[in-house]
């Protein structure tokens, strides 16, 4: 079949600073994986992947200033 691959934003759940990208444009991540840490309120916040999917783009930058729904990281799924 031809799967169509549909473009995800993964967004900030929180307020806070990104301290760790975990993942590389092009790397593939399943449900579950690490993919950016954010210090909030002196707590570090581990934002994992809902899906099965590639990195296709890096929005962030390490600690950098985000607001809550800011897109991070752009995925390429299923």
């Amino acid at each position: 079949g031809g799967a169509r691959l549909a473009e995800v934003a993964v967004e900030a759940p929180i307020t806070g600073v990104i301290v760790e990208i975990s993942v590389s444009v092009g790397e593939e991540v399943s449900d579950g994986d690490l993919l950016v840490v954010i210090e909030s309120m002196k707590m570090e916040n581990e934002i994992l992947s809902e899906y099965d999917g590639t990195v296709k783009e890096i929005l962030i930058r390490q600690n950098q200033n985000i607001s809550q729904e800011d897109p991070m990281l752009i995925l390429s799924v299923e």
